[in-house]
């Protein structure tokens, strides 16, 4: 193995809560008369990228008022999200710090392929408490055409990292995700939240609660 790879934000620590409280701070501000519960929130994040996410949900249940566009309401949502994170100590995700000292020891390639904002990916490092430098390759919404479940994240990744797919193992949370990363030929454990518990992980080489429980990343651990 070459090369790990950790999907979106939501493989390194758990920012969904943090996501729908953003949401639905949003709304309030706004006037938007929708609230997002858990169990509809759990549903809605089958769509990858908020905007689109917040455009198709006004396709189906219109409620954005007279001049507030999926836009306004997405960038509002995104600083009310910084806010929370900036404001929150994000633990790891089980397993995670455990895959980087063994990826370290091992002299195996980070990658971090997510095609949300680069700001997004500062804060929450910051808020877990990792630095940018534990990543070979972080990716960001710049530096793709277009999001998941496209592989072109993936495949931006393995050309900058100089590895093949087949010699690579991605982690994902969400079913977005798992599809970008079998499309791009790279294996991929499902790493699903209690958000993402529900999506389709049949492609997936394994699912796991606990990245320490891979078989397949047991292989290099030192």
């Amino acid at each position: 193995m070459k090369a790990i790879i950790f999907g979106g934000i939501g493989t390194i620590a758990n920012t969904s809560y943090l996501q729908r409280k953003a949401f639905n701070a949003a709304f309030e501000q706004l006037s938007v008369k929708w609230y997002w519960s858990e169990e509809e929130y759990r549903s809605l994040l089958v769509q990858a990228g908020g905007e689109a996410r917040i455009s198709q949900y006004n396709k189906q249940y219109p409620g954005l008022p007279e001049g507030i566009t999926a836009s306004q309401v997405h960038k509002l949502k995104t600083t009310l999200f910084h806010d929370f994170m900036t404001e929150t100590d994000l633990p790891l995700r089980s397993g995670v710090h455990w895959v980087i000292q063994q990826a370290k020891a091992n002299n195996i390639k980070l990658a971090f392929a997510t095609t949300t904002s680069r700001k997004n990916i500062e804060i929450l490092l910051k808020a877990a408490k990792l630095q940018q430098i534990t990543f070979d390759i972080i990716s960001d919404r710049s530096l793709v055409s277009v999001s998941k479940p496209d592989p072109e994240v993936y495949q931006y990744c393995l050309k900058k990292l100089n590895v093949t797919s087949n010699n690579c193992i991605s982690i994902e949370d969400a079913d977005s995700g798992l599809k970008a990363s079998v499309n791009a030929g790279i294996r991929c454990i499902a790493f699903p939240n209690e958000f993402t518990s529900k999506h389709n992980y049949d492609n997936a080489i394994e699912r796991v609660d606990d990245l320490r429980k891979a078989e397949c990343l047991s292989a290099f651990v030192a």
